[in-house]
């Protein structure tokens, strides 16, 4: 993570779409895909939100995205309700930080 995404992230809480995957159980591949398809819909530039992720046994870089609470909410609204309050909760739990 860069200087700037942690200075940003410092002020405004966010949540990456990996964590979202983990909820809702579904791939971050396809999270992915969904925020890339949210971006798109709603006119946002997905550079943004962008943060490197390493993933700790291949030693690999991945994409992911850092969504604040409106976008993760957004994003959510689509998924199952069980899903959709998994994220709520691990939303209040990260903000209690």
């Amino acid at each position: 993570m860069n200087a700037l995404n942690s200075a940003i992230q410092s002020v405004v809480q966010t949540m990456s779409s990996r964590d979202i995957a983990g909820l809702t159980g579904k791939e971050p591949f396809h999270v992915k895909r969904d925020c890339e398809t949210m971006f798109r819909e709603l006119d946002l530039d997905p550079k943004g939100y962008i943060q490197n992720w390493i993933h700790p046994q291949n030693n690999q870089t991945y994409i992911e995205y850092m969504l604040p609470r409106d976008l993760v909410e957004t994003l959510i609204t689509g998924y199952s309700i069980k899903l959709r309050h998994a994220v709520l909760n691990r939303l209040r739990e990260l903000e209690s930080y």
